[in-house]
């Protein structure tokens, strides 16, 4: 799914319990094993959507993939949505409306995604919940733990005092040298095998020296205009930023708003130039608000 996230703030965060939890997730998946016949899978899904409306929140998928350990492509379709599309969100979801004509339902795509998970599957990916809900994955039926790299790879910046969360497409352009946005847009299958080598190469063995070389990397790294930033959050008419409040259209809850889990502090993302708008850009912004309106 698109993932471009918003200037957000936390603590930081101990890597003492980041280590933990995966060790638990770890823990736990090794005993659900033990109590089935099933082997452990590891297994990476996204899912590429389409605006029915106006807002950020008016979207359903267009597309969905998945990829196992072997960045190997189990599946890949495209999903024909039960509602008009207002647009295709080309420059994000890859996809052109015309394309959805012929394609499977729902229904058709679903039954077919959730054959590829046992309970006994680990999921990774990068903001994984929104495309687990979309596919309406349930844990113990269909997933036993999940890695979610946007966790994994947030990184406390000293000079801020505050924790950095970047995109998918920034962390595979430091450390894959792989340029997601050069792809034809938001592209599942693409963003699912990025998430794959990205877990593969820094996650898979827990070697925490490689991944905070990684972490630094990142955040030493400049950071790309997101789209939506170059769009002015507005694509056809349609709100793009979901995350940033800053350049959401819509005045609609933000998803991490809708999502946000227990005692979880909102998290800043470089993508949004590694700082909180200013007095100044704020008024810039509203100025901009107003030119799209009229």
């Amino acid at each position: 799914m698109d993932k471009t996230s918003a200037t957000v703030d936390s603590t930081l965060k101990s890597n003492d319990v980041e280590v933990k939890t995966r060790t638990q997730n770890s823990e736990k998946l090794q005993d659900n094993v033990s109590n089935s016949n099933q082997s452990i899978q590891v297994l990476s899904i996204d899912v590429g959507c389409i605006a029915t409306g106006y807002s950020h929140l008016d979207r359903a998928p267009c597309s969905v993939a998945i990829v196992n350990d072997r960045c190997e492509i189990l599946f890949d379709s495209l999903i024909k949505p039960d509602k008009p599309v207002v647009s295709d969100l080309f420059p994000f979801s890859g996809v052109h409306k015309v394309d959805l004509q012929h394609a499977p339902s729902f229904d058709e795509v679903i039954q077919k995604v959730n054959s590829f998970f046992t309970p006994t599957t680990l999921i990774v990916g990068q903001s994984i919940m929104s495309d687990i809900n979309w596919m309406k994955l349930e844990e113990g039926a269909h997933y036993n733990a999940l890695i979610d790299l946007g966790d994994e790879f947030t990184t406390f910046d000293p000079k801020y005092s505050n924790n950095k969360y970047f995109s998918l497409a920034h962390e595979a352009y430091v450390l894959l040298k792989i340029d997601l946005s050069a792809m034809g847009g938001h592209v599942a299958r693409n963003d699912a095998k990025a998430s794959i080598k990205l877990y593969n190469e820094y996650i898979k063995d827990n070697d925490q020296s490689k991944l905070e070389q990684a972490r630094q990397a990142r955040l030493r790294a400049p950071t790309k205009i997101p789209p939506f930033r170059r769009f002015n959050g507005v694509y056809e008419k349609v709100s793009l930023s979901a995350f940033n409040r800053g350049y959401c259209r819509c005045g609609q809850s933000l998803v991490n708003e809708l999502h946000k889990r227990p005692n979880q502090k909102r998290r800043q993302n470089s993508n949004d130039q590694k700082e909180e708008l200013s007095p100044s850009m704020n008024k810039k912004m509203k100025v901009i608000n107003e030119k799209n309106e009229s």
